[in-house]
């Protein structure tokens, strides 16, 4: 056996994890958002995942960056 749990119990810990603080992380963006955020970001676009309140306000606020803004061209320039 290479891994253990479930499907849900890994949504309930990033829900847990995601409805406590801003990012991965805690109050500072840093890489494991990048990884998680856009794991989350796909997810959620895709139904992947489930749509719940901690995941789409990660997402908003992910989206709200202006990097990544730049890296899908939605900055306006």
């Amino acid at each position: 056996m290479a891994g253990f749990g479930s499907y849900d119990r890994v949504m309930d810990t990033l829900d847990g994890c995601l409805s406590s603080r801003d990012y991965v992380c805690g109050k500072r963006f840093t890489m494991a958002d990048v990884y998680v955020g856009a794991a989350v970001d796909w997810g959620l676009q895709f139904e992947t995942m489930p749509a719940r309140d901690s995941f789409a306000a990660y997402a908003k606020r992910l989206r709200a960056r202006d990097a990544y803004k730049r890296s899908t061209g939605a900055a306006g320039g």
